[in-house]
């Protein structure tokens, strides 16, 4: 992803400075608030548009992100100073990876071929948990074509036991050259 170092350069500073002032979760909050403001097509052509003046900017930033803190409207001012409005959603998503990181949580997406009700999200989320080592946070998708079973994505870690996988691995294996078991010694 084009400009991943640049976000992680900068949710990392703010992750630093949430932390020493304990405010972690009024981060995530504040950083929400500004990527979904910079992420609107008309606030992003003001605040990148050359020929609207800076002070212009800085009041449309003071405006649109009023119950932020003092300090997450400075982040965004610093993004238009450095021309790096772009960056919000990806600063967002390093940032959240961060909180996550330093609270145990993970984030898993699940996809199943049906909407799965609330004990069966709630097992899924303990399962995940367990082989991961930590609080799962899950978002759902529906996907008919996997025809049943689950997918769960958690980082890097993939679980398929989608019907759709089984069905694909057991047609591959019947369609292998049979194992010859007799010894020819």
């Amino acid at each position: 992803m084009a400009g991943r170092p640049t976000a992680r350069r900068y949710a990392q500073a703010v992750f630093e400075l949430a932390l020493e002032h304990d405010a972690v979760d009024q981060w995530l909050n504040d950083i929400d608030l500004m990527a979904d403001a910079m992420g609107s097509e008309d606030f992003f052509a003001l605040l990148e548009a050359p020929q609207v003046p800076v002070r212009v900017k800085y009041r449309g930033i003071d405006t649109v992100m009023a119950g932020a803190s003092q300090l997450a409207r400075n982040l965004a001012s610093v993004l238009v100073d450095h021309r790096s409005v772009r960056f919000a959603g990806a600063i967002r998503d390093q940032f959240r990876a961060l909180a996550d990181a330093h609270n145990g949580v993970a984030r898993a997406e699940v996809v199943t071929a049906v909407a799965m009700e609330d004990a069966e999200r709630e097992r899924v989320s303990k399962l995940l948990g367990e082989l991961v080592s930590a609080n799962v946070v899950t978002t759902e998708r529906v996907d008919p074509d996997i025809i049943g079973g689950i997918i769960a994505r958690v980082g890097d870690h993939l679980f398929d036991g989608s019907v759709k996988t089984r069905l694909a691995d057991m047609r591959a294996a019947l369609a292998a050259p049979p194992v010859d078991l007799r010894q020819d010694s």
